[in-house]
Order: structure tokens, then C-alpha cells, then sequence
């Protein structure tokens, strides 16, 4: 029962510990608006790390998937995500094409950032189930990795113009998904774990596309702009 109690108190400081940096965006400081402006590259970059320097090599590192398998589920995952918004394309007007596209990127960063929320709270779990140091060190090594990335959630969601009290509801109900996965992989996480590098897999293949799509809307700006003879900033 202690060691329940203990997940679920230290759980729920990960998951705030991970929004400072996205609260820090809210704030409306100085530091707010370089943030804010050169957003979507910091996303991109951030999104692109977590697929390539975090999620991709500690599945390797474990040895549990073969490189071949990681590429391919990976692959999969961007793939999916690719029909999922070339379907939801089909439901916009075409006046608010724009506005469109960027709270479809919101929500589908939204979404998979608590998939991956999820499947940290599960390693969470599973590590606390091996002892409390062992809980902590996971703890704090999964609040390190996701206070950039939830920076890069945030910039994503402030440029589709979504109301900031929205975007802090929804971050934190987001974030908050690390204590129930937590708390349920403490006791059954041996059933759950051997799935863990499959899914984390499929989640670097989206993060990866929307990835992709954040630098493909910089080329897009800088292009326009060439045009336009516009110098880039």
C-alpha cells in the first residue's frame, strides 16, 4: 500500500514537472516569445529526438526488438498517421484550411503524447515493481525527456490558436494519464511489458510524421517567402 501511495505522489510531480516548460511558454515572458517564435523548429527538433536520440535507442538497447522490426513498426507508425490526416483532410472548408491543419496537428500531438505518456507510466510501474530506487530513477529520467518535448506540445498547440485555458486543460489530463498506468503496471506490468517495444515503436513513427510535418510547414514559409522575395527570418 505504501509503495502504491509513494507512485502515485511521485507520479503526479513528474507529470507537472513536465509542463513547466510549457507553462513558461504561456507566461507571455521574454523568453516565452523566442520560444514562440521559432516554435516549430524547436518542435521538430524536439520531436525528432525523442524518436531517434530516446525512444528508438533504448528499444535497441533492451535487445527485446531487432532493428529491422523497430524500422518496420516505426515505419507503420508514420505511415498510419499519414491516412489517419489524409482522411480527416476531407472534412475541412476550404477558408479555414489553414486554421484546420494546425489544430489537426495539435490534437494529433495531443494524442500521441499521451500515448507515449501512457507508455512511460507503465515503465514507471514496472520499475517501482523491481524496488523504489529503482521507481525514483525512472521518475525522474522520465520527467528529464519530456519537459523539452512537452515545450514542443505546447508550441504546436499555441499556434493552432487554441485558447491557452484549453491548451492547460488539456496538457494536464494528458500529462495526469502517467498515474493510472502507473499504479495498474505496479501490478500486473509483467503482462504488459513484453508489448512495450512494439508500441513504443509505433510512437517514434508518429512522432517522426509529425515531425516531418512541422519542418515541411517551415520549407513551405521559407518558399513563400523566396517567392514573394521576402528575406527569411
Amino acid at each position: 500500500m505504501i509503495e502504491v501511495l509513494l507512485i502515485i505522489l511521485i507520479t503526479s510531480v513528474t507529470a507537472i514537472l513536465s509542463l513547466t516548460g510549457g507553462f513558461l511558454l504561456l507566461s507571455g515572458s521574454k523568453l516565452a516569445k523566442t520560444f514562440q517564435k521559432y516554435g516549430t523548429i524547436f518542435a521538430a527538433v524536439v520531436l525528432l529526438y525523442a524518436a531517434f536520440g530516446d525512444i528508438i535507442p533504448e528499444i535497441l538497447e533492451e535487445g527485446e526488438l531487432p532493428v529491422w522490426q523497430v524500422a518496420l513498426f516505426s515505419a507503420i507508425g508514420v505511415l498510419s498517421c499519414f491516412i489517419i490526416s489524409g482522411l480527416a483532410g476531407h472534412y475541412h472548408k476550404h477558408g479555414e484550411e489553414k486554421t484546420f491543419k494546425n489544430k489537426k496537428q495539435a490534437y494529433a500531438m495531443l494524442i500521441v503524447d499521451s500515448l507515449h505518456t501512457a507508455m512511460d507510466g507503465i515503465v514507471i510501474g514496472t520499475s517501482f515493481a523491481a524496488g523504489i530506487p529503482t521507481g525514483l530513477t525512472s521518475s525522474l529520467a522520465t520527467a528529464a525527456h519530456e519537459i523539452p518535448q512537452e515545450v514542443g506540445d505546447f508550441s504546436i498547440m499555441i499556434r493552432s490558436k487554441m485558447e491557452p485555458k484549453k491548451i492547460i486543460k488539456l496538457q494536464i489530463i494528458s500529462a495526469l494519464i502517467i498515474v493510472p498506468f502507473s499504479v495498474v503496471s505496479y501490478f500486473i506490468g509483467d503482462a504488459l511489458t513484453p508489448a512495450l517495444p512494439t508500441l513504443l515503436s509505433f510512437i517514434a513513427g508518429f512522432f517522426i510524421y509529425i515531425a516531418l510535418g512541422e519542418i515541411w510547414s517551415i520549407i513551405k514559409v521559407i518558399w513563400n517567402k523566396a517567392k514573394k522575395g521576402v528575406p527569411a527570418k
